[in-house]
């Protein structure tokens, strides 16, 4: 846990390394549009942009798909991403990316990530 109360993590994303905040309260993991650029994720996958509810209100988010995204030893594959300028320059690890762990855990404020099959 960092000193602002949030778990951050250096995660790779087809090949790009950020830090991203890791929030279970998204649904979705987002990008900012500089580390999907940075990535090459192909925004336009979907003719039109989705409208989609953040804590700060209603904004426009194009949708892509990540090949590959790891923190640590655990990747997801082919994982849907959202991507806007709305964003900011933050990263967000959602619950798509968390629902596919065997489990996550707080243990004495350290996030505790465990693969599928462990």
């Amino acid at each position: 846990m960092a000193d602002d109360g949030h778990f951050w993590a250096d995660v790779d994303i087809d090949g790009i390394r950020r830090r991203m905040l890791i929030d279970s309260g998204a649904t979705t993991t987002a990008l900012s549009s500089a580390t999907a650029k940075a990535v090459g994720l192909d925004s336009e996958e979907s003719p039109f942009p989705a409208i989609i509810e953040t804590a700060n209100g209603k904004v426009s988010a194009r949708t892509a798909t990540a090949k590959s995204v790891t923190i640590g030893t655990v990747t997801a594959t082919n994982l849907g991403i959202v991507t806007s300028p709305a964003f900011g320059e933050t990263d967000v690890i959602g619950m798509n990316f968390l629902s596919r762990l065997g489990s996550w855990r707080v243990e004495n404020a350290t996030l505790v990530l465990t693969p599928m099959n462990q």
